[in-house]
């Protein structure tokens, strides 16, 4: 499994009851170039975000099909008004 859904106290305090979202994927970066290295210090992939409770089976299926990554997934809930993410 490459993500967990939490209920946290946000998610229970939430009126959308928005979960919390985290990867379990770590990029190994023991023998990366330097300068890509830097990279990954300077802007590193979102570990984290919410997604409504109907959002989570969508979420985990794309997830485990490799349709797309976390960071994607992670990226469409900051683009939300409340930045959290919602079914497709």
């Amino acid at each position: 499994m490459s993500v967990v859904f939490l209920a946290d106290r946000a998610a229970m305090k939430s009126p959308v009851r928005a979960l919390l979202a985290l990867s379990t994927v770590w990029e190994d970066v023991s023998g990366l170039d330097s300068v890509y290295y830097q990279e990954l210090i300077e802007s590193p992939e979102p570990q984290e975000c919410r997604a409504v409770p109907a959002a989570v089976h969508g979420v985990q299926a794309d997830l485990a099909l490799g349709n797309v990554d976390f960071a994607e997934r992670a990226a469409a809930a900051s683009t939300e008004p409340d930045r959290v993410l919602r079914p497709i």
